[in-house]
């Protein structure tokens, strides 16, 4: 079980290649009508769940992500889920935990960020973090810390990847 308070930072290999690619899938689909979205807040779907065939790049970073889980972890057959934040200027995400099913880990991918655009916000039994985010950075946390992110003050949208991490299954 990883601790609550919990949070490892990585930089991931080939991000600005990677991240170009995952902007330019993002924005060629996000607007589809068949795309889910979830979690309305302040007239902004928080989650914006895009497919490995509409954005292929995804891919990269959900197994990145997952390899180093397991090596955080020690728990093999892991499987991540990832879906899009789209913060445009304004924009907050409210205080969340990502506990809802088996997680075993929880992440955020930073694809693009804007100065200014949002801290992430965990707060913690000993006092709260904030992490000042940075593209290509992949944070990791227990999915039981309650975390948000905060007004994004910039001009420009930030967008990153919401990951959630747990035991892989056989229909998966």
């Amino acid at each position: 079980m990883i601790s609550k308070t919990f949070i490892q930072k990585q930089r991931l290999s080939g991000a600005e290649r990677i991240n170009r690619a995952l902007l330019a899938g993002f924005l060629a689909h996000y607007e589809d009508d068949d795309v889910r979205r979830t979690h309305l807040f302040n007239d902004r779907y928080e989650n914006i769940y895009l497919s490995i065939k509409q954005v292929p790049q995804l891919a990269t970073v959900l197994e990145q992500a997952t390899a180093h889980a397991v090596s955080i972890s020690g728990q093999k057959n892991l499987r991540a889920g990832g879906w899009f934040n789209y913060m445009p200027p304004g924009a907050v995400t409210t205080a969340h935990r990502h506990d809802d099913d088996d997680e075993v880990l929880s992440a955020v991918y930073y694809v693009s960020v804007p100065e200014n655009s949002g801290n992430l916000l965990l707060h913690q039994p000993g006092g709260d973090i904030t992490i000042t985010p940075e593209a290509g950075m992949l944070v990791f946390f227990a999915p039981d810390a309650v975390h948000e992110v905060s007004e994004n003050k910039s001009a420009e949208a930030r967008l990153s990847i919401g990951i959630n991490i747990g035991p892989a299954h056989e229909d998966d």
